[in-house]
């Protein structure tokens, strides 16, 4: 069976699980099914998409940086005037986050990332990260029908009937499934039981809101490295924000992460389950106890590595982003030491 003949099923909702389906179509002649509710116009999308994420690895931001350009380029082409550049804010509190900031600092600048100076306040410990690309995920999510019917990918509503093997082949009625690809969250939770999912990652409850239009800030953009809160301000003042709800005070870390004089708003909330690795870094490939593609654990990096990842499931990765894909393996045992990041769950604690 050649690979242009096998089929292949992307389950998921996210704006990731449908730029990878429509990548993997258009760009290498896949045959795709993207199992996907319709598209809610109305859908809060509090998570933003950036060209840079609280990294340590310089591997990854080799990866990012060889990458994003050519990702944008990709995106522009689906969605004309889909990339905002603004300048996000990296904020720390304990010691273990503000060493974690120091070394990213270094990082940023051996691979030329435009930064402010550090600076300390009652807030705490922030760097400004500049010239950096938002991009609207909201936007692509309204034009992705239409690109998505172009590139012959079969988009089915609903998931009745699908029936997933653990080698990762499947059976859709009376169509054979080659592969299944996992690639959101939600997909992942559902699709695979609890023990599965323990043996690469944790399942968070967050809440994410959205706020009446407001002033533009200095930075458009934040994320918390000790709560891992993270907030975009879109170009007409409205601000989308998200954080851990686990204990019931996302509220006041998305405060404390935005640090406005006078609290916005709220126009809008939605609560969420989000995956996390034990060692904070992405996770990709076959599960360990089964043979189920996941994707997950990307960040604000995932539509900006979508074009990289599509290339990784047809197979067609090499030199380092082959060995980037290896090393992030989600049948690895964790922590991965070559790649493990600093995430929320090293702070002492953990409940911030």
């Amino acid at each position: 069976m050649t690979e242009q003949a096998k089929t292949i099923a992307v389950v998921g909702a996210s704006p990731f699980a449908w730029l990878l389906a429509g990548l993997l179509a258009s760009d290498h002649s896949r045959a795709i099914v993207l199992l996907s509710p319709p598209p809610n116009p109305y859908a809060l999308r509090p998570l933003p998409s950036l060209s840079v994420a609280p990294v340590t690895r310089p591997e990854t931001w080799s990866i990012v940086s060889a990458h994003a350009k050519p990702a944008l380029r990709r995106l522009g082409r689906i969605v004309p005037n889909i990339v905002e550049r603004i300048d996000v804010r990296v904020l720390a509190h304990s010691i273990q986050a503000s060493i974690a900031l120091g070394h990213m600092r270094h990082v940023a600048e051996g691979f030329r990332q435009p930064i402010d100076p550090i600076e300390t306040s009652p807030h705490g410990t922030s760097m400004g990260l500049r010239d950096v690309s938002l991009i609207d995920s909201s936007a692509f999510y309204q034009a992705a029908p239409a690109w998505l019917a172009a590139s012959n990918v079969a988009v089915l509503n609903s998931v009745d009937g699908l029936k997933i093997r653990r080698d990762g082949t499947a059976r859709f009625g009376t169509t054979s499934i080659d592969q299944v690809i996992l690639a959101d969250d939600n997909a992942i939770i559902e699709w695979l039981d609890a023990d599965d999912i323990s043996q690469f990652a944790r399942i968070e409850h967050w809440s994410g809101v959205q706020t009446a239009s407001q002033k533009a800030a200095r930075y458009r953009a934040g994320i918390d490295l000790d709560t891992g809160t993270v907030f975009s301000q879109t170009g007409d003042g409205v601000i989308h924000a998200a954080a851990r709800n686990d204990d019931g005070k996302a509220l006041l870390r998305i405060a404390d992460c935005l640090a406005l004089d006078s609290a916005p708003r709220v126009a809008a909330r939605t609560e969420f389950a989000r995956l996390f690795s034990h060692d904070g870094a992405p996770m990709l490939g076959p599960t360990r106890r089964g043979k189920i593609y996941v994707v997950a654990g990307l960040g604000p990096l995932d539509l900006i590595l979508a074009p990289l990842i599509a290339g990784i499931v047809c197979e067609r990765a090499s030199g380092i982003e082959a060995e980037w894909a290896a090393a992030h393996g989600a049948d690895l045992r964790q922590p991965r030491s070559e790649v493990a990041e600093f995430h929320p769950g090293l702070v002492a604690g953990e409940a911030q």
